[in-house]
């Protein structure tokens, strides 16, 4: 059907109102002059149509009415008959407003289970458990407190989140991505429900949300209030929110009853901090493969589903990692040019050898080394069309072309990119399955979410995920240096790395929980901010029972505190 499109100030609402979809159809004959009745393994109201024959007059019926492109081709059984709207009938009011949508939703989401052994279709194991946990979370008080969905990459974070805004028939959901490339797919993934119907979670023909896509700042709050009162998800960047008038922001934020944070090891940033605060009470729901930061700061909310990287590769969700090492004490250039010697045999060996169709990402650590990186890649293959991507000034343009040649499969295409850190959020391609290391991470979230990028499954021309890396590298962070050893089981390595750092997290958690138990201080101070310096006195007393609330007997009258008390763990 015609895409609707709804004008907000100089944004966007669109709704996919219904996808293509390939379905059983009889014709018979109808009450109709000059028309067929169509009928469709759908249901109402797409189940039946009219198609008006050549040169027949329209008639008055609430049905809708197509006509064929080319009148000459009615009635031939041996070429496709190709269709276009004459009119939409009552589809023409048919799930027209957000509130229509979401009404519709009623009822509608199945928890169907995907069965690897049958082969029927279904959303995967952790997918489900991640909707039961948020339904949990939300299902006790009307204040929440934000919730955090640890999935690994490749396990169907995305879908998760389409699936939690029709089973929970969430009012107005905003969802905050940090970037446009990420916006932009993430939008995309909104208008269509993703996979759903083809999981069987939903019914083919379930009406798909109004979807506001934030790409220029909003100049008023008239214009945010159009955004809101014509959308059930708004799809935004930090910035670009940031860039909005005052006025416009407040009125988006108090319309939206749910703020969705991908990638949410980015929250603790300024910009994302400063919208997600003014979602307080309301639901924060956060998603993330690694829920920590490199500087160490925290993520801020409740772990309420911990799908463990060791159950994600068990579960067969990642290929498994193949190391292929050098050592090499040279200068910079000597170490790159080994490096991307073996990634490059290794490249061709997958394509030429296995009829693979893997593609190649070299890691650097700055544009500058990059640039360098790249023009040795350019002397080794040529044929393989190596491209840069980084971000910074005046890139915009150029990255999308290089990306445009990554995602080209044809000759045209290029075989290896070149990167800073990694391909930024929202590139999803699961033929890369070469990592060239020619600067190693020295933080453990990045290194998770590189991995993530090049273990994704893929169809069958896709096979294992191989890393290379120079294992004389003196500058490898300590705890990842069993990483970078011979021999090394990046399959076991990655695992205990991921879920021992998780751990931590939760530990913590457990502390912040206890210490709310008693006390005002959590309502001053955020508690997992608390990184005290651990040293240890001990002292001998006389008194029988611990009262640890009169430490203010010692505190001068005029002073004023706060306290947080976890009489179980014994914490003051």
């Amino acid at each position: 059907m015609p895409e609707r499109r709804l004008a907000a100030g100089k944004n966007s609402v669109t709704q996919t109102v219904f996808p293509q979809a390939t379905v059983s159809a009889l014709f018979f004959d109808s009450q109709y002059n000059g028309h067929d009745l169509i009928r469709l393994d759908l249901a109402p109201p797409f189940n039946e149509m009219l198609i008006r024959l050549p040169k027949a007059h329209r008639v008055d019926s609430p049905l809708p009415v197509l006509t064929a492109l080319d009148p000459g081709q009615y009635g031939d059984a041996t070429t496709p008959l190709e269709l276009k709207w004459d009119r939409l009938g009552a589809l023409e009011n048919w799930a027209d407003t957000p509130e229509k949508v979401r009404a519709s939703w009623r009822n509608k989401f199945t928890f169907a289970v995907e069965d690897l052994e049958t082969d029927a279709p279904g959303l995967r194991l952790p997918q489900i458990g991640a909707l039961h946990a948020i339904a949990a979370h939300f299902s006790v008080g009307s204040d929440f407190e934000p919730a955090t969905v640890v999935l690994p990459t490749g396990t169907g974070k995305t879908e998760t989140m389409l699936a939690s805004l029709v089973c929970s028939r969430e009012r107005r959901m905003l969802v905050l991505v940090p970037s446009s490339v990420l916006r932009n797919q993430i939008a995309g993934k909104f208008s269509t429900l993703g996979v759903l119907p083809a999981a069987g979670a939903i019914p083919i023909e379930l009406a798909r949300p109004f979807v506001a896509k934030i790409t220029k700042g909003i100049e008023s709050a008239a214009a945010a209030g159009r955004i809101v009162e014509t959308s059930n998800v708004i799809v935004a960047t930090p910035d670009i929110l940031k860039a909005s008038a005052p006025a416009a922001l407040e009125r988006l934020l108090k319309g939206c009853s749910t703020l969705v944070v991908d990638e949410a090891h980015h929250i603790t940033a300024t910009t994302w901090k400063e919208v997600r605060d003014k979602f307080e009470s309301k639901k924060i729901l956060q998603f993330t493969a690694t829920p920590f930061r490199r500087d160490e700061r925290k993520v801020d909310g409740k772990i309420i589903f911990n799908f463990k990287l060791g159950d994600a590769q068990q579960a067969g969700y990642y290929r498994p990692i193949n190391l292929r090492s050098i050592e090499e004490f040279g200068d910079q250039e000597t170490r790159d040019r080994r490096i991307a010697a073996e990634a490059v045999a290794v490249l061709r060996r997958d394509r030429s050898e296995q009829g693979r169709d893997h593609l190649l990402m070299a890691r650097t650590r700055s544009k500058e080394r990059a640039q360098e990186v790249w023009r040795e890649y350019k002397k080794l293959a040529p044929e393989m069309k190596p491209v840069l991507v980084y971000s910074g000034p005046n890139r915009k343009a150029a990255n999308a072309k290089s990306l445009a040649q990554l995602y080209d499969r044809g000759q045209n295409g290029s075989r290896i990119v070149v990167c800073v850190d990694m391909l930024g959020e929202g590139v999803d391609l699961p033929n890369l399955k070469i990592a060239a290391l020619h600067d190693t991470h020295k933080s453990l979230a990045v290194t998770l979410q590189f991995i993530g990028r090049i273990t994704r499954k893929g169809d069958a021309s896709i096979g294992e995920a191989t890393v290379v890396t120079n294992i004389a590298d003196p500058e490898a962070e300590k705890k990842l240096g069993s990483l970078y050893a011979e021999g090394a089981d990046w399959d076991k390595i990655i695992r205990r790395l991921s879920e021992e750092r998780i751990e931590q997290e939760l530990r913590l958690q457990d502390v912040v929980a206890g210490l709310k138990g008693k006390g005002t201080l959590h309502a001053h101070i955020s508690l997992w901010n608390l990184r005290p310096r651990l040293s240890t006195q001990i002292y001998r007393t006389s008194c029988a029972k611990w009262i640890p609330t009169e430490y203010v007997k010692v505190l001068k009258s005029k002073d004023q505190t706060w306290y947080a008390l976890d009489e179980t763990q014994t914490c003051l």
